[in-house]
């Protein structure tokens, strides 16, 4: 739910006109990418291997793959400019933002089974991610002159579907830990491509400098660094 808020409170945020400098967003996209990497790989990732073995890479692959597919073909996740907005559907690019907000969900809800703390990192990385994402949302249907009732009510709507993926994912019967295993690879290839495929580049594209870089470095490295000594992680 708090990641539904970071979604729809940006995107209204930035309808009414208030917005986060280049500078600002750079340093909260470059501090998203480094959680979310980091619990791709020094968490999701090897607690998948330990669950399904092998089978796990199957999963890494097949969600890292399937998110860029959707990406791809819907143009839901590029970086969009007033000037080209006509050239892009605004319903693939609704689309695209709903299979992708589902993905959030999902992960958020198959890290629950596996911890506590699992669960709390990957909801802080997800939350924070949401506020560029719920920024470009908004930008992008409101220079396409879209009525703000509208935008709203897609805001509102494609926020609630992280929340709801996360509680059908809890509720879904998982048979067996190798499934669990598998789910969890999946997971972390979501993960891998949001931050790789999508954060770094945005926040070197927001503001080009060396602090953004350095932030995201130690963000990781940090990160990893917890997911290693706190228990649970």
């Amino acid at each position: 739910m708090l990641s539904a808020a970071a979604f729809s409170g940006a995107s209204l945020l930035a309808l009414l006109g208030g917005e986060l400098t280049p500078r600002g967003r750079s340093y909260l996209v470059a501090i998203a990418a480094g959680i979310l990497l980091s619990l791709a790989f020094g968490d999701l990732f090897p607690e998948g291997l330990e669950l399904a073995d092998n089978r796990a890479v199957l999963g890494f692959v097949g969600g890292f793959s399937l998110l860029f597919l959707t990406e791809s073909f819907t143009r839901a996740h590029t970086h969009h400019s007033p000037e080209d907005t006509g050239k892009h559907a605004q319903g693939p690019f609704v689309l695209g933002l709903a299979i992708h907000n589902l993905a959030d969900g999902f992960v958020v809800g198959v890290s629950g089974r596996i911890s506590e703390i699992s669960a709390g990192m990957v909801g802080l990385g997800v939350f924070i991610h949401q506020v560029p994402v719920g920024i470009s949302v908004a930008a992008v249907l409101a220079a396409a002159r879209v009525a703000r009732r509208r935008v709203i009510r897609t805001a509102l709507l494609l926020g609630l579907a992280i929340p709801l993926a996360s509680v059908l994912t809890l509720a879904l019967p998982i048979p067996g830990g190798s499934f669990l295993g598998i789910l969890t690879g999946a997971a972390g290839g979501v993960l891998a491509y949001v931050g790789a495929g999508h954060l770094l580049p945005e926040a070197r594209a927001e503001h080009p400098g060396k602090s953004s870089g350095l932030l995201f470095v130690a963000t990781f490295v940090v990160t990893t660094a917890g997911l290693l000594v706190l228990p649970g992680g």
